[in-house]
C-alpha cells in the first residue's frame, strides 16, 4: 500500500529522485492525449473502463503478466517513458499548498538528483507541480478522446490469451481497443468530424500500436527464458 506524505525539507531533505528506477512493478501506465504517438513507438496502447462511471481512460501496456518489462536494473529501456510513470512518485496536494510523495515509490531513495538544496526545493522539484498539472490536463484530454471514440462506437473489448510452452494460459482481460471494422464503416460525415478534432489520426495510431504486443512477448521471453510465451492469441480477431 502506498504511503502518501506531504513533502517536507526537514523530513525528506536527503531524499533523491532516480528516474531510471521509475515504473518498476507497474503493468499499465495512464497516458495523456499528447503522449499517444510517443508511447506507441514502444508499447501497445489500449483503453480501460471505470466500472463505476463507465468512463474510458487511455493506457500503455508495459507488461503481459507481472513486472514492467521496460524497467530493469540499468534503467528504463524504451524510447519514451510515460509521464505518469516518470512522475509516479509525486502528487499535488489538494489545497495547492505543495507536493506530496509516495514514499514507497522505487524512484525515491538514496540515488539520483536531490529533491532539496538545503531547505529550498531543487530545480527538479521546482518543475514538478507544473509537470503534474500538465499531466492532469493531458489525461483529461485523453478521456475526452476516448469518449468521442466511444460515442462513434469505435471501441471494442480486447482479450489477449497468452499460451506458455507448458500449455498454461494467462488471459489479459478488461482492455479495449479500436474497432477497425467499425472505423472502416464510418460515413463521410463522421470521418470528417473525427478528422477535424484529431481523433481519427489518434485512433489510427492506437489501432496500429496493438502490434506492439508481440514486442512485449519478446521482452517477456528474454526476461523469463524458463517460462516463454509460445503464442499470443487475440480471439476478437476471429
Amino acid at each position: 500500500m502506498s504511503r502518501i506524505v506531504v513533502l517536507d525539507p526537514h523530513r525528506h531533505g536527503t531524499l533523491r529522485f532516480d528516474p531510471a528506477a521509475a515504473g518498476r512493478g507497474r503493468q499499465l501506465a495512464q497516458l495523456g492525449r499528447g503522449e499517444i504517438a510517443l508511447a506507441a513507438v514502444d508499447m501497445p496502447l489500449a483503453f480501460v473502463k471505470d466500472g463505476a462511471t463507465g468512463q474510458f481512460s487511455l493506457v500503455a501496456l508495459m507488461a503481459l503478466e507481472d513486472d514492467n518489462l521496460f524497467a530493469a536494473s540499468g534503467g528504463f529501456h524504451a524510447t519514451y517513458m510515460p509521464q505518469a510513470v516518470l512522475l509516479g512518485a509525486f502528487r499535488l496536494v489538494e489545497d495547492g499548498s505543495g507536493v506530496a510523495i509516495d514514499r514507497d515509490d522505487p524512484s525515491l531513495g538514496e540515488r539520483g538528483t536531490p529533491l532539496f538544496d538545503g531547505d529550498v526545493p531543487s530545480a527538479l522539484l521546482a518543475d514538478v507541480p507544473a509537470a503534474l498539472r500538465h499531466l492532469v490536463d493531458d489525461v483529461a484530454a485523453a478521456r475526452a478522446l476516448a469518449g468521442e471514440l466511444a460515442r462513434h462506437r469505435l471501441l471494442r473489448p480486447l482479450r489477449v490469451v497468452l499460451r506458455h510452452a507448458d500449455a498454461r494460459e494467462h488471459v489479459l482481460d478488461g482492455l479495449y481497443t479500436i474497432d477497425e471494422r467499425a472505423l472502416d464503416a464510418l460515413d463521410d460525415a463522421a470521418i470528417l468530424a473525427l478528422h477535424r478534432t484529431g481523433a481519427l489520426a489518434a485512433a489510427a495510431v492506437i489501432a496500429a500500436s496493438r502490434h506492439q504486443l508481440e514486442r512485449l512477448r519478446q521482452l517477456h521471453d528474454a526476461a523469463h527464458p524458463q517460462e516463454p510465451i509460445v503464442a499470443l492469441l487475440q480471439p476478437e480477431d476471429d
